[in-house]
């Protein structure tokens, strides 16, 4: 009789076993998916954000060469340039040209101590400026230089029009 019930003990338990298995590995497999599911949703992204990063980057460099190489370079020029231009890369994906982050930002700031237009793109509403370039004036309000200090990673001197900060003047549209 003790073998008898060990006999039946042993294919109970061996069949629980083999329900647990295959409980545990469809639920497994059910985890595994979500988390590759997931895990694509963010990879795609911070893709989607590179990308947006690199081409609209691409336009601020294209605007700095063609002012850089302009006989004009008042702010009046800059603004106009900017204002002709629409970034390609609206939030991870191509932009149409009629959302409010395809329009470049321009801050104009005419300050004794900060002659200057700002020019930049952003993502985050009308005054947010994800990254810029600055064209510099003398006091007399003749072309000093051009400040690409954000679009190379380094901070600049300058933090005026940054966010959270109340731009000097924005240049009316």
């Amino acid at each position: 009789m003790n073998k008898k019930n060990l006999l039946i003990a042993s294919v109970t338990m061996n069949v629980a076993l083999i329900v647990i298995i295959f409980l545990v590995k469809g639920n497994a497999k059910d985890q595994a998916q979500e988390f590759v599911k997931k895990t694509l949703e963010d990879s795609k992204y911070k893709i989607a954000q590179v990308n947006d990063n690199v081409q609209n980057n691409d336009l601020l460099w294209t605007l700095i060469d063609s002012t850089w190489k302009s006989s004009d370079k008042s702010k009046a020029f800059v603004k106009k340039l900017a204002d002709s231009q629409r970034v390609p890369r609206c939030n991870g994906k191509n932009c149409t040209g009629n959302e409010d982050e395809a329009r470049l930002r321009t801050v104009i700031s005419n300050s004794a101590q900060d002659q200057s237009i700002r020019v930049g793109w952003g993502s985050r509403g009308k005054e947010s400026i994800k990254y810029s370039f600055k064209v510099i004036y003398d006091q007399k309000g003749k072309f000093a230089t051009i400040d690409a200090s954000d679009l190379l990673g380094k901070p600049s001197n300058d933090n005026s029009g940054a966010e959270g900060e109340e731009p000097a003047e924005e240049a009316a549209e």
